[in-house]
């Protein structure tokens, strides 16, 4: 039995008020809102063609197969998230955790660096790069908060300062000290949480 194959792909989203989109060249998409600008770089994707009209994007692919119309659903949540973060914040909350040697977190916009100092005893402080004008880091306490619009460098920053506090060589039952993100939000919106 064969599939029937799908003639056209076509999906529309509507750009938020308040919200500028512009195309560039290449699938090049610039989306401006209250919080600032943020662009994003879509040169990778074959097939699939991305037209604004009025208020709404329309995403459209010709007889696409299965991964093409999976990219362009992922290329729409992708944006969509841009669109929400432009208008309204995500949050991204880490906690420092410790139980031999007490460490602490500072962001030094200046040398666009996020460094974990006294971390299990060493000197030298471990550095996380950072681009302050993308995100910024505020830290309260024994609470890292990465504040910024798109979702995918708040991730991936939490992520690195994770990464960063690896330890080798010793128990990982007994020396659990790190940095670890436990609450996103969306605005006042708690999208996920370790309770």
């Amino acid at each position: 039995m064969t599939m029937v194959k799908q003639a056209l792909f076509k999906e529309e989203i509507e750009i938020p008020e308040g919200v500028q989109v512009k195309l560039g060249e290449n699938h090049y998409i610039e989306i401006e809102g209250p919080n600032g600008s943020v662009s994003k770089d879509f040169s990778h994707i074959r097939g699939i063609s991305i037209e604004k009209e009025k208020n709404k994007l329309i995403f459209k692919a010709h007889f696409p197969k299965s991964s093409t119309v999976a990219l362009a659903n992922t290329i729409i949540n992708i944006i969509q998230n841009l669109m929400k973060g432009i208008t309204t914040n995500y949050h991204y909350i880490s906690k420092v955790c410790y139980s031999h040697f007490p460490c602490s977190v500072e962001a030094d916009p200046q040398k666009k660096e996020i460094r974990i100092i006294n971390f299990l005893g060493e000197r030298a402080p471990r550095k996380v790069k950072y681009d302050p004008t993308k995100l910024d880091v505020e830290v309260k306490g024994e609470d890292v908060h990465l504040i910024g619009p798109d979702k995918e460098i708040l991730g991936q920053t939490a992520a690195n300062i994770k990464k960063i506090c690896r330890i080798r060589k010793k128990d990982p039952r007994i020396y659990q000290d790190g940095v670890y993100l436990y609450k996103i939000l969306h605005g006042d919106q708690v999208l996920w949480e370790i309770r």
